[in-house]
């Protein structure tokens, strides 16, 4: 991130420039004074502005009238970065507002803002911890409304304050130790024992509530994957089409058409799922579609629900590896076709747990079948995040690292060993609750969680 030790005054439009809108919102900020931007305004700056309120101005260059515009300004600290903040409500015609930006541009008085600027100077500021970073990320890149839930829970949530209850624990528990280290003579022994143990056991308890919302799932649910696998001429395509209702991959009899990967995002009672569909998976002397086939195993291995379509009527020795995937629906397909009832009979007579499954026909769909699909998809999500698991991977990361570092802790604790080991153990364990909270704030991931941020944010 360039900017990450830049104090210059920017500027971006915090609403989106991909089409015309009722409204548009600019900020500027890490100005000075208000009175920098006096000639852009009838308004007079350098009269009384009430911080946090909304005066309506025009906007002016020279005399001439650009825009009509409401204004509002946040005064330092009490700004949402820390600093000061020049907020423009203004016609929200993606001209108009690049006409705007390039008017304060111009002018030299202030640069773009990079992704994710103003937000970084709220951490700089402190006005935001890196967790709360990560939530804000959340929040607005959510694909359910799970995800929407536990962003701002941790944002400024249920989930943040359990963050730092864990942390004022982890605290307590330090002052206890440092309590039999240094004054155990002027409190006594005993007293001092009792406060180290009930402090630890406090902070056990505690953080076992968060150790439950870590579970070991290899599949992504910020954006969770349908897979669509099978042999070439199964049918893939086809249902694929039918579930985004259209024509977005190519349908042909020749197998293997599809020699790539097709991702689509598909909502389903208001979750935003990737639907994929793969390259049928065979044994191919063609380089691309060998390609294809290897990308499509990579997106078959992390995907959170995948459908395993079988034509009986075409087979091959990898259809008992697709089998062994453990899919969670199989769809037989082709039914139309001469010969599937009997040739059905054969494949599931060689594979019985196929013989439950049923066969469903890809030309004539019923709403039913759609229905079916996307409820089995559904059910899946609701249960996997019924008990509210961690999205973000890195918090996950930190927690079962901790696990790891308490366990080893609480032996030494048991075994009464020495307090400077002790000492050195706990400061290990609260290095990485500062990461998760977020006290302390590695570059790289401030670089890896900025990046994501859109311009204006």
């Amino acid at each position: 991130m360039n900017f990450l030790y830049s104090d210059d005054v920017i500027i971006a439009c915090s609403t989106s420039l991909n089409g015309n809108a009722a409204i548009g919102v600019i900020r500027i900020s890490g100005f000075k004074s208000l009175s920098d931007f006096k000639d852009f305004f009838t308004l007079k700056l350098s009269g009384p502005i009430e911080p946090r309120k909304v005066y309506f101005t025009n906007l002016v260059l020279q005399g001439q009238k650009i825009d009509e515009v409401c204004l509002t300004f946040f005064q330092a600290p009490h700004s949402y970065n820390g600093e000061n903040v020049l907020e423009l409500s203004v016609h929200g015609n993606t001209l108009n507002i690049e006409r705007i930006l390039a008017l304060f541009l111009n002018t030299g008085l202030c640069r773009m803002a990079g992704p994710g600027e103003f937000t970084y100077r709220a951490v700089k500021n402190r006005k935001l911890s890196l967790s709360q970073v990560e939530g804000l990320d959340l929040l607005l890149n959510a694909t359910s409304g799970f995800a929407l839930d536990q962003g701002l829970s941790l944002l400024n949530g249920s989930l943040f304050e359990l963050y730092k209850d864990l942390y004022h624990l982890f605290l307590l528990h330090k002052a206890s130790l440092e309590l039999m280290i240094d004054f155990s003579d002027d409190v006594g022994e005993e007293a001092a024992r009792t406060s180290f143990d009930t402090t630890l056991s406090n902070f056990s308890t505690k953080f076992k509530t968060l150790l439950k919302r870590v579970r070991p799932i290899s599949y992504d649910l910020l954006e969770p994957e349908i897979v669509l696998i099978g042999l070439p001429n199964s049918g893939k395509s086809s249902l694929f089409n039918y579930l985004l209702s259209e024509d977005r991959a190519i349908v042909s009899p020749l197998a293997g058409t599809t020699r790539d990967y097709i991702s689509e995002s598909l909502v389903i009672e208001g979750v935003k799922f990737k639907l994929i569909d793969t390259a049928g998976i065979r044994k191919s002397k063609d380089l691309i579609e060998e390609e294809g086939i290897s990308r499509s195993k990579e997106r078959i291995a992390k995907s959170f629900f995948k459908i395993l379509l079988i034509n009986p009527l075409e087979l091959g020795p990898e259809l008992k590896d697709l089998i062994h995937l453990n899919p969670d629906l199989i769809l037989f397909t082709h039914q139309d076709l001469p010969g599937f009832d009997s040739s059905k009979a054969n494949l599931v007579a060689l594979y019985p747990e196929l013989g439950s499954i049923g066969a469903v026909s890809l030309i004539e769909f019923s709403t039913s079948f759609e229905s079916h699909i996307e409820s089995q998809v559904i059910s899946k999500f609701r249960e996997l995040v019924s008990d509210k698991p961690l999205l973000l991977s890195r918090h996950k990361q930190l927690i079962l690292k901790a696990d790891g570092q308490l366990s080893s802790y609480l032996c030494h604790a048991s075994q009464e060993t020495d307090v400077a080991i002790l000492s050195h153990e706990l400061n290990s364990l609260g290095h990485c609750f500062s990461e998760l909270l977020g006290i302390v704030s590695p570059e790289d991931v401030l670089n890896s969680i900025f990046s994501n941020f859109c311009i204006g944010k």
